[in-house]
């Protein structure tokens, strides 16, 4: 059972409170595992449409709220068994200010100090067709100023 736990826990897939599963399927038949976070999404979304339980009782049934048994949900009706996976945190694409970005308002706040955050967020957005915000101009430019000082990296990955 600790081999299974692990490899749950690694696939980002291990029930974080399988303590408040309390469907009768995952105390009587040992086919049903209350950590698999997987299996209870899809036995919660199962209970609803194939046995009518009503979401507000189905939800903690399972150990979710509604709201969290409604993003289960459209998950699920979007992209399926795949839908019901875990996706992981943080960015999903390229950042706004790429280096050839990042080189433009160094160059510009080289040679006319004065510019505003906005000033230079207009002139990104003028010359490479990309808006970004004036804060994330402001907080380019105060890199610029902190020389050798490098951005903390999160330790989770």
């Amino acid at each position: 059972m600790a081999s299974k736990r692990q490899a749950l826990e690694q696939a980002r897939l291990l029930h974080p409170h399988p303590d408040k599963v309390r469907s009768p399927l995952f105390e009587r038949i040992a086919f049903f595992d209350p950590n698999d976070k997987l299996q209870v999404k899809y036995e919660m979304l199962r209970s609803h449409e194939v046995e009518a339980v009503p979401i507000h009782y189905a939800a903690p049934l399972f150990g979710y709220t509604r709201q969290g048994f409604y993003q289960v949900q459209q998950a699920f009706r979007d992209q399926g068994m795949a839908g019901l996976l875990e996706k992981k945190r943080g960015r999903k694409g390229p950042v706004k200010c790429r280096p050839e970005i990042v080189a433009f308002i160094v160059r510009e706040k080289q040679r006319e100090p004065e510019l505003s955050g906005r000033a230079l967020a207009e002139r990104v957005l003028e010359e490479h067709g990309v808006r970004v915000h004036r804060r994330t101009v402001e907080k380019v430019v105060k890199n610029l100023n902190r020389p050798g000082r490098k951005k903390k990296r999160s330790s989770s990955a």
